[in-house]
């Protein structure tokens, strides 16, 4: 992380570095071994977005599928790695996916961003933030909400969290109050620590646990449950990258040539089985 904020500092980008590692530096937790990372995610400038790209090929980072089509539309751009490095990096142009960007966007970040003693040149984002981002990741983007899951992982960072911040408060993204709640409220349940994140209970929070209990106690309903949704994101996603085949010839062979097919395929039945 360090070479990273130093390279990129010496080209006048300062990077927010969020998530897992982000908490990491922060001193979210006790210790370090409270978090496994699989990515370094960090956040640039849009107008330094590219740059940044170019300078950790530059030290020897590599794109593990080769140049992305129109890497400046990308949320972030996928993973670079080096073989002497243990984990990937994500350099981000976008915190979260554009549908949420309205409620939760990169502005609203580097309005708030905290320095970090011991890492100079880097920042990471304001507390609040992290729990919206938490909420994001975990319910939103990852379909736990509409699924039912959620991953201790995440239940633990809010927890840590919540020593700094109440969490009942921190509802910037109001379309979603709901959903928030009962992320809330089933993180309680798991934790054992009723009240804690948010003292009033909901009728619809409740039902949201029963989807949670079913998941964990039917095979049955955590299957069926999980393969509608994989079927509804495959049917739409495929869909919209049909259309763009059919109308760029070149993308088409490219995506034969290259097993986009395959790996999408694979991809749909990691999720399917949980794992993505």
């Amino acid at each position: 992380m360090k070479e990273i904020t130093a390279t990129f500092n010496r080209a006048g980008i300062s990077p927010v570095y969020l998530k897992g590692t982000g908490n990491l530096i922060d001193g979210i937790y006790s210790d370090i071994g409270e978090r496994i990372v699989g990515d370094i995610d960090l956040l640039v400038p849009e107008a330094g977005y590219l740059k940044a790209v170019e300078l950790a090929k530059a030290i020897g980072y590599e794109n593990h599928w080769g140049e992305p089509r129109n890497p400046e539309k990308l949320k972030h751009y996928p993973g670079l790695y080096r073989a002497d490095v243990p984990a990937d990096i994500e350099i981000h142009r976008l915190p979260v996916v554009p549908e949420y960007l309205k409620h939760f966007n990169s502005e609203m970040i580097f309005a708030q961003k905290t320095k970090v003693e011991g890492y100079a040149g880097c920042f990471v984002a304001g507390i609040n933030h992290k729990v919206i981002q938490n909420f994001i990741h975990s319910q939103l983007s990852n379909a736990g909400h509409r699924l039912g899951v959620v991953a201790l992982r995440d239940v633990y960072d809010l927890y840590c969290f919540s020593k700094r911040t109440n969490l009942q408060q921190t509802i910037q993204v109001a379309p979603y109050r709901k959903k928030y709640i009962n992320y809330l409220k089933i993180s309680e349940q798991i934790l054992n620590l009723p009240g804690r994140f948010c003292p009033v209970d909901q009728k619809f929070s409740r039902f949201y646990r029963l989807k949670f209990s079913l998941n964990s106690s039917s095979t049955l309903f955590l299957k069926t449950n999980r393969l509608v949704w994989v079927i509804s994101v495959a049917i739409g996603f495929g869909f919209k990258r049909m259309a763009a085949s059919f109308s760029d010839s070149k993308l088409f062979w490219n995506d034969l040539k290259s097993g986009w097919h395959s790996n999408n395929l694979k991809m749909f039945l990691e999720m399917y089985k949980g794992k993505n």
